[in-house]
């Protein structure tokens, strides 16, 4: 089962961390410099609940958006 969001549908994100060096134009220096660039997974806030589908209980991955407002048909078990 993937980690993803059995209502949301998210799941991890990659992005890039951007490391820099220098002093920013606005603090009286000449600029800031990239130096590197990694791509990194940003995780998805997920927890593992077991829910009751149409009165069927399933164990699933929800996102803590999905915990605050689960649709019709769906409860926490």
């Amino acid at each position: 089962m993937a980690r993803t969001c059995f209502i949301t549908g998210k799941k991890n994100k990659v992005v890039n961390r951007v490391t820099r060096r220098g002093k920013a134009r606005a603090a009286g220096g000449v600029g800031r410099k990239t130096t590197g660039i990694h791509k990194r997974t940003q995780k998805a806030n997920l927890q593992k609940k077991t829910v009751l589908v149409h009165g069927e209980r399933r164990r699933v991955w929800l996102s803590a958006k999905a915990l605050r407002r689960l649709p019709d048909g769906v409860e926490l078990a």
